[in-house]
């Protein structure tokens, strides 16, 4: 091999080497800039943490008592939890299929808003979760095979 080919081979060498050192030059700026950054968001999240543990511990406030439910229904037509449900099951008992919850609610003589609707469909769904009314895929609701309504 005579000297300019091994000079050629090295300056290719030289340049190949350039290029790379180049490449991990840009590559050692990028991860510098990246570390910098998340040292930064670990600096904030550490502060963070202190101050949100120097911070005095507030209880949960207690949940208000279930009677608040009934709160939209008058006093004087407030019906205990077990005539609530009686009273639900007879209304679905007069009908033949499902019932919408609305239907439930001018049924039982209340005044129909979404307020009321919603307290009627909440009882209705215990009433499906203790097995004495099923709910259609529709939203509606029918009694469940072999309940009876008392006073129905």
């Amino acid at each position: 091999m005579s000297c300019d080919e091994v000079l050629r081979l090295l300056r290719e060498r030289e340049a190949a080497c350039r290029g790379e050192a180049e490449r991990l030059r840009a590559e050692a700026e990028r991860i510098t800039a990246l570390l910098a950054t998340c040292e930064r968001e670990l600096a904030r999240i550490t502060t963070a943490c202190e101050v949100v543990g120097e911070l005095p511990r507030i209880e949960p406030v207690p949940a208000a008592p279930a009677a608040v439910a009934f709160a939209v229904v008058p006093a004087a037509r407030r019906p205990p939890d077990a005539r609530a449900r009686e009273q639900l099951l007879a209304v679905l008992a007069r009908y033949a299929g499902p019932v919408r919850c609305r239907q439930v609610v001018e049924d039982l003589g209340l005044e129909v808003t979404a307020r009321q609707v919603e307290v009627i469909r909440h009882r209705l769904k215990k009433a499906v979760a203790a097995g004495v009314v099923v709910q259609t895929p529709g939203g509606l609701f029918t009694l469940a095979r072999g309940t009876v309504a008392a006073g129905g």
